[in-house]
């Protein structure tokens, strides 16, 4: 992709290099869908999960949306791996409400987690990209200042503008200005 910015590609272009093994397509569809995973994280409330747990596991139902998605239904791929995130956090609740009097870091084990993914998908690769996933959120966070930390984590909780305006005490137009700012970051640091 020398020459053409991942940023003018869509979905379903960057879907098919993310089915080829393209890191940075998937880094460039987690910008463009983290807002909305944290939203729907929020949505959930699982016993044994904090909302960052859980769009860590949004991230990765995304991840395997991303390599499963075939645009031959007719479905868009937002629609697809909306779907997929909803479902993953439906399963997480299911088995927490079935595991109550299990200590909270045994609730779900490894082979079930296997077992929820395709057939060819073993455990070591679920772990790889889980890992892949939180170095990816970890790499995000380490580019912003402490303000726009601030800013960013408002924003993927589905702050309006004003709402983080008034929160940190400035004006909406510095919050543009920091979002901005934050997606130019973004996408320069691949």
């Amino acid at each position: 992709m020398n020459g053409i910015g991942y940023g003018n590609l869509s979905d379903n272009q960057l879907v098919l290099l993310l089915q080829k093994g393209d890191e940075r397509a998937f880094e460039e569809l987690t910008i463009r869908y983290v807002k909305l995973i944290y939203q729907i994280s929020y949505d959930f409330n699982v016993d044994g999960y904090e909302p960052d747990d859980l769009v860590q596991e949004g991230l990765l139902a995304f991840l395997i949306a991303g390599k499963n998605f075939d645009d031959a239904g007719g479905a868009s791929f937002k629609n697809y791996a909306v779907m997929c995130t909803k479902n993953r956090f439906k399963d997480i609740a299911k088995k927490g409400n079935a595991k109550r009097a299990v200590p909270k870091s045994q609730i779900i084990t490894l082979d079930e987690m296997a077992d929820r993914h395709d057939e060819e998908q073993n455990v070591e690769d679920f772990v790889i990209e889980r890992d892949y996933l939180k170095n990816l959120m970890l790499h995000l966070r380490s580019l912003l200042s402490s303000e726009e930390r601030t800013v960013f984590d408002m924003y993927l909780k589905g702050y309006s503008y004003d709402e983080i305006a008034d929160a940190t005490q400035t004006s909406t137009k510095k919050i543009d200005n920091t979002l901005q700012k934050i997606k130019r970051k973004l996408r320069d640091s691949r």
